[in-house]
């Protein structure tokens, strides 16, 4: 992507292909894609490119005589940053760097930007991402914080590379697990109000599973579930307003956790506004007069609409026999909506101003001003179980519409737990890996799951700091949960399962959160004890001679390039993948060297500079995973 680099490795890499691709074509060879990787071991190059190989395999000439052949074309005048290019008798041309110039340059580039400027690949482009979406009958658990930290994390990133980014969260407040806590407040007497206990906690763990077990005692208690649902899609009766009561309280306990987890939203977005505003309608009856849906006479599908899977043949209903429509049905003009493929039927009212400071607004047909949400991109974040579904969606909107804008799913696979983690947290298994049913009651909320690891945390914490008030122990271990737990659920790629275990999350060493954390405190903790400047002249950087001292500058010069990853892929997994590859070269660095103490002014300057730069890059990527960052823990 041209004009998008801020730092040097890239504008590096890109330069060698054109130069390549110019000498390959000076010397008569049609060429379209130039490879520039960078070589398994440092002895052959910084950069390398196969192309005089596969070039052999086509015109079966000798490999070395192509790489000597585009090297002696190669115009190594536009070519700053190398120092010398060698053909390799395998067919490989490598290329040398100057190191003390670009070294001097790269950093110099992080430090005085402080990476503050964005890479402008989004051009201001309109995005939206919605996330989180949690049923508000229940506390969210380690699966849903997994969809949470995946969008939270991608929304950083597409705003950090010049996005627009709108951050939707919506609100099913007309679904059957709703329906279930209602069944059970209203038909079985369940107290609507407990002390000592968050809400949505009491609602999920206590309230939700009571009412589906006794749904397999007493069938009958169905009926009222199909009751309430009909009665919350009228709108305006005592259920509905009772259940909008309900769902409000339940939705303020989750956004304390969403909040204290580092998210943010712009809008909440109600299922029932939805229902009500008349889109539904409206696309409903473009779907019958253009034939996508049908309406079922005979089948198990009788009485129902359903739409066609043009790929299978089967039937998907999108309106039940009873008239109330499934989750897809309500889905479509939510998606419409997003993309402003239909008319906007909302005024938008303040909800909070967030802990972040960040304004939220939640929709409403009543009151409120005018505001624009719609994007050209949607992006919406929801496990691998509902890829069907969000394909239901995308065809429908193509049919209706014939749109270019785009409907994309993040899809992610779910979190298990190991079986050891399951029995900290009190649920008992003897598979390896215990996986979680809301139904059943057997998950893990997310808020003891935080308390677990702060709990442990903190233990360790006071080891090391025996002496510290307890205002900064407290703040510590919050910051060192947080990073586990974050780290942990986007480290993967997210079509990856996780099975997520408590205690290798809080390692201080190895693939974790807390890991970043320590290489971050340790750059600050010898930052803190210079006590003269850092300099990027030539000389300094000539003095090194350590493998890791060449790595690490030329990883904190990719920066970029991970980002650039991360939004081609939707994947926050390659900006955790990064981090914690500088931190490993940091760490190696710091063994195999002297800073402080070198004795050599200009080198222990050059690599004065070298930790700064690395201190920055790293505090970037912590800021883009939602990872809070503490100089000491």
């Amino acid at each position: 992507m041209p004009g998008t680099s801020i730092l040097k490795f890239k504008e590096i890499r890109e330069a060698c292909k054109r130069e390549i691709r110019e000498s390959a074509s000076r010397a008569g060879y049609a060429v379209e894609e130039v490879e520039v990787t960078e070589p398994p071991d440092i002895s052959l190059g910084d950069l390398s490119s196969p192309l005089p190989l596969r070039l052999s395999k086509k015109t079966k000439k000798d490999p070395y005589h192509i790489a000597i052949q585009l090297k002696g074309s190669i115009d190594a005048g536009k070519l700053n940053y190398i120092k010398s290019i060698e053909p390799h008798r395998n067919g490989y041309l490598n290329f040398w760097l100057d190191f003390p110039v670009f070294a001097s340059d790269a950093l110099r580039e992080i430090i005085d930007s402080k990476l503050e400027k964005v890479i402008n690949l989004g051009k201001g482009k309109r995005v939206s991402v919605e996330h989180t979406a949690v049923n508000p009958n229940k506390a969210l658990h380690i699966g849903h914080v997994r969809n949470l930290v995946i969008g939270d994390s991608l929304a950083r990133i597409l705003t950090y590379t010049s996005h627009d980014v709108r951050v939707l969260n919506y609100i099913d407040d007309s679904g059957a697990q709703v329906a279930d806590i209602i069944v059970g407040f209203i038909f079985l007497g369940i107290p609507d109000r407990v002390e000592g206990k968050k809400f949505d906690q009491y609602c999920g763990d206590e309230v939700y599973t009571r009412v589906n077990r006794m749904y397999e005692t007493r069938p009958e208690l169905k009926t009222k579930q199909t009751l309430v649902l009909k009665e919350i899609e009228k709108g305006d009766t005592e259920i509905a307003r009772y259940t909008s009561e309900i769902v409000r309280r339940v939705l303020a306990d989750q956004l304390k956790t969403c909040w204290r987890l580092g998210a943010s939203y712009d809008l909440l977005n109600w299922e029932t506004q939805i229902l009500h505003s008349g889109m539904w309608e409206k696309i409903f009856s473009i779907m019958k007069e253009k034939g996508i849906v049908k309406y079922a006479t005979e089948g198990e599908n009788k009485g129902c609409w359903v739409m066609t899977d043009e790929e299978t043949g089967a039937e998907k209903v999108l309106v039940r026999s009873d008239g109330t429509a499934v989750y897809v049905a309500k889905d479509i003009p939510y998606a419409a909506w997003k993309l402003g493929l239909v008319e906007d039927p909302f005024l938008y009212v303040e909800y909070a101003v967030q802990p972040s400071g960040r304004k939220l607004f939640s929709t409403s047909l009543t009151a409120g001003t005018k505001l624009d949400f719609s994007s050209e991109t949607s992006i919406t974040v929801i496990d691998v179980r509902q890829s069907y579904l969000q394909k239901i969606i995308v065809s429908v909107l193509s049919k209706l519409f014939g749109h270019d804008r785009k409907y994309i799913h993040r899809g992610y696979e779910v979190v298990s737990l190991s079986r050891e983690t399951a029995r900290t947290l009190g649920i008992e298994s003897e598979s390896q890996i215990v996986h979680m049913s809301g139904r059943k009651g057997t998950y893990i909320n997310a808020d003891m799951l935080i308390e677990k690891l702060k709990e442990k945390a903190r233990s360790e914490t006071l080891k090391r700091n025996p002496n510290e008030r307890e205002e900064w122990v407290d703040r510590v271990s919050e910051s060192i949960a947080l990073s586990a737990i974050r780290y942990e659920l986007v480290k993967q790629d997210p079509e990856k399962m996780i099975v997520f275990d408590l205690p290798s999350s809080l390692m201080l060493q190895g693939d974790t959160g807390p890991y970043l954390l320590y290489s971050y405190a340790r750059a600050c903790r010898i930052l803190e004890k210079v006590t003269e400047g850092y300099e990027l002249n030539h000389a300094g950087f000539s003095m090194m001679k350590e493998s890791s001292e060449f790595q690490l500058v030329k990883q904190l010069s990719s920066f970029d390039i991970a980002v650039e990853k991360a939004v081609e892929f939707l994947s926050p997994s390659e900006i955790a993948r990064y981090a914690h590859t500088i931190c490993d070269t940091f760490n190696l660095f710091y063994e195999k060297t002297t800073v402080i103490h070198e004795e050599k002014a200009e080198l222990r300057r050059a690599r004065i500079a070298l930790v700064l730069a690395f201190k920055i890059v790293l505090a970037k990527c912590l800021d883009l995973l939602g990872i809070p960052k503490e100089e000491r823990i």
